[in-house]
């Protein structure tokens, strides 16, 4: 993969593809397979994007992670070890798909909004200065977490539909993940903004921490900071993500009873 793309996973009919998506194209080159893990290799099929349903990039392997704490503009560092959020695969989905609010989760919930990058090789213990090459590339990802009572931090971002990452897996050796701007709209009011360089760690220096407490594997999936949304959001809003240089991505807020 050299060069600039996007590494997209679609939907025509019944199965999710694979496919790759060049700047400024509306023509998605479908792959053979996962290009995390089988050679880049067109299957010779081209599809419009406009007709494509997309789908999370990536199902991680084992986990997302989310670094919640590594607010932009926190006064605050993160320590040493920042405060991480652990989001199982089963929390997944992409872009348009709704977000649903568990029944036992109370009726709100909060959205830290982040820049995520996708590890495409085991990584432990590694250096911020080889994170650019153990990584797939970057996306967006939006860690949710219920507000009902008596529920620890890890049971309240846990839930089936708590992560949300997309649209797509930007792949350009040029992109600085320190100089992007993060935007937030509810219900096509602006709400949150800021820029990565706000953030109190350093993008690779957070997946350098991440991969010191715990292993992350192939398709895992580390938020690495963002922005938190002030208000609370609850069932019947819509929620707009930007990050420019990575894309835009769109999801409605559902209770998982049924309802808005």
């Amino acid at each position: 993969m050299l060069g600039s793309m996007k590494i997209v996973r679609f939907r025509i009919d019944a199965n999710p593809i694979y496919g790759a998506l060049e700047d400024d194209s509306e023509r998605i080159v479908a792959l053979k397979g996962d290009p995390l893990f089988q050679k880049v290799e067109p299957s010779g099929q081209l599809y419009n994007l406009e007709e494509a349903r997309l789908l999370s990039p990536v199902i991680p392997r084992s986990k997302a992670v989310s670094c919640c704490a590594n607010l932009a503009g926190s006064a605050g560092g993160v320590g040493q070890w920042p405060q991480v959020a652990i989001k199982p695969n089963t929390s997944v989905i992409g872009p348009d798909d709704p977000v649903a609010i568990p029944a036992w989760g109370g009726s709100t919930a909060r959205a830290f909004v982040g820049l995520a990058a996708v590890a495409k090789t085991i990584c432990k213990n590694v250096t911020p200065e080889q994170v650019g090459s153990l990584i797939a590339g970057w996306t967006i990802g939006i860690d949710f977490a219920s507000e009902g009572e008596d529920i620890s931090f890890s049971q309240g971002r846990a839930w089936d539909t708590s992560a949300v990452i997309g649209p797509w897996i930007v792949v350009d050796p040029g992109f600085n993940p320190d100089d992007v701007t993060i935007s937030a709209n509810v219900s096509e009011q602006e709400v949150a903004r800021a820029n990565s360089g706000e953030f109190p760690v350093k993008a690779a220096e957070v997946f350098a921490k991440v991969s010191a407490m715990m292993t992350l594997l192939p398709g895992d999936v580390v938020i690495v900071g963002g922005i938190e949304l002030p208000q609370s959001l609850r069932a019947g809003q819509h929620l707009e993500t930007t990050i420019t240089g990575v894309g835009q991505m769109e999801n409605m807020v559902v209770s998982a009873g049924g309802g808005e």
